[in-house]
Parts: structure tokens; sequence; C-alpha cells
């Protein structure tokens, strides 16, 4: 990244990181390089994508992740503190990509967490705190998708597929290799898997759809929570939100309300969130967590981007 571009990201991201502490947020730093066996617990977060020895023959691990050492820190430096605690942080994470992606190993995420409030309380606080960081780094077009990760995940446990199978079907709704999505529902016996797989459904629209329809019951808690999450966001939110019933979380610690942020500008997610309590139970914890992580190097493309009229 050059001068005048390094220049651009750092006022953008001094803009964000100020909002996010105007709001509550106070910013955290964790290490890092962390021990490996500090890590225990986090099986369900981004595995490593470098691991080191010390000069001790201790087993180091490039940070991941910033939600996973937030969540640690959390049970253990705040165990007796009132809840909720909220945390921000401006990081670089080190993952592992595939093969000829294009996806980079090294992001700067800038991100927030919300530990111990009501669930959908802390679904409609961030997505709004998502939206309002994203407007405040200069984009205008920015869209969210939002889903819930439970919605294909009861449909299949209900089908009585094998653990396996579910998990390559989910797996290639993640991918959105529909082809293969397809092939799999057939062979399950789930076809409304599929169809739900390519639901999309505008914010505003969402009062009139009839979720029986595609095979999801309007009495499950995952519709449930999604639908009262839509109902508690702004009008104006409501209209740069698409219900996609088959958005997959990419980590596996997600697993209730999940989203992402999109630009017409940038032809992949900037970023993205959702609720982690499976997490949360992982470090011995029964409060709900809530989060999300935006790659501010994405968002400043976005923006250079959205002035140079592409996506419009």
């Amino acid at each position: 990244m050059l001068p005048d571009e390094m220049r651009e990201l750092r006022e953008m991201t001094r803009v964000m990181v100020d909002l996010l502490d105007n709001a509550g947020y106070g910013e955290v730093r964790t290490p890092t390089l962390e021990y490996e066996r500090a890590m225990a617990g986090a099986e369900l977060g981004p595995s490593a994508a470098y691991r080191l020895i010390d000069e001790h023959g201790d087993a180091l691990v490039l940070r991941s992740d910033m939600t996973v050492p937030i969540v640690r820190v959390a049970v253990t430096r705040y165990e007796t503190d009132d809840l909720p605690l909220r945390f921000s942080y401006l990081a670089r994470a080190w993952r592992r990509v595939k093969p000829r992606s294009g996806e980079a190993r090294e992001i700067l995420q800038l991100g927030a967490e919300l530990i111990g409030s009501e669930p959908i309380d802390a679904a409609a606080e961030l997505l709004a705190l998502c939206g309002e960081v994203l407007s405040s780094a200069g984009l205008a077009d920015w869209q969210i998708g939002l889903g819930d990760a439970r919605i294909l995940g009861e449909l299949l446990e209900a089908s009585g597929a094998s653990d396996a199978d579910s998990r390559a079907l989910l797996e290639a709704v993640r991918d959105q290799d529909l082809v293969t999505v397809d092939a799999l529902a057939k062979e399950l016996g789930v076809p409304q898997a599929a169809t739900i797989a390519r639901t999309r459904i505008n914010g505003d629209d969402l009062e009139g759809f009839d979720p029986v329809g595609i095979g999801i019951n309007p009495d499950s808690a995952a519709w449930s929570d999604l639908t009262t999450v839509v109902g508690a966001l702004s009008p104006e939110f409501r209209t740069r939100v698409v219900l996609d019933l088959g958005l997959a979380p990419k980590i596996d610690y997600y697993d209730g309300i999940v989203f992402e942020a999109y630009d017409p500008a940038i032809g992949r997610a900037l970023g993205g969130g959702g609720s982690y309590d499976a997490l949360m139970r992982a470090f011995g914890s029964s409060a709900s967590g809530f989060g999300f992580a935006l790659d501010t190097e994405l968002v400043h493309a976005a923006v250079a981007g959205e002035e140079r009229g592409e996506g419009s």
C-alpha cells in the first residue's frame, strides 16, 4: 500500500475507531502471538494458519481471529463485572486461504463484540452499529445479507441426515456451489434445502413472506429470531437488508443469527458477524455473544470504487 493510500486508510480507520469508542465499545489489544495451549477451548474458531516454536520449545500461533482472544479476556478478566460488556478492536489477523481464491492471508480487521446482552437486542444493536461504521468510512451503497445458521441445520437434523452428509451440504452452501447443493439435497431427500439456499427476501418485504412455502417452520426459534431482529431495525436500515436464508457462516462458532456486509463496488463480502453462544460455552460462560469484523482494506477499496462509479 502506497503513501497516499496509507494516509486514506489511516484517516478512515481513525474515524471508525472513534465511532466505536463513542458508542461505548472500549478498544482492546491482544497478543499477535499466542501460546497454543492458551487457545484451548477455541476449537470452534478459525484454525491457525501459522505455528511457531519458541526458544523454550513452546508452540506459538499467529492470531487468526480477534473474537476468540476477546472472549477469553472477557471470561477471565471480567468474570465479576456486570454485563453486558462491549469491546472493540483494530488489529491484524492471519488466516488460511484457499489456493487462487484471491483472498488475503493478512487482514487488518476492525470489529466490535457485545457479551452478555439479550441475543435479539445484541443482534439489532450490532447490525445498526456495523451500518454506522460503514457509513462513517464513506460508503453510501452498503448492504447487509442476513440469515440464521440454524435454518438449514434444523431442516437437516429433522430429516435424519448423518453428520457427515449435513456437513457436506452446508459446506457446499457456504461455498455457493449450488450444483453440489442440488445433488446432495436430492440424495438426502430434502429438496427444500436447495430452495432455501437460493431464497433472498428484501428486508422491507418480509411481512408478506410465507416461510412454509419453502419448508421452514414459522414457529422455529431460528425463524422467530430472524423476523424479530428485522422488526427491531429502523425502516431505513431494512431497505438495505436482504434476508439470505442460505447464508452459511464461514466460521464455526457462529451458531445463530449471521450476517455479511457488502458493497456493489466490491465483488466479495467486506466482513460479517453473528452470534457465538457456543464459543462462550466453550470458555465456560453461559453469557451470549455477538460481534462483527470488517476487513478495513476491502472497505477502503470499496470507498475508492464508489468514487469511481463502480457497481452503480
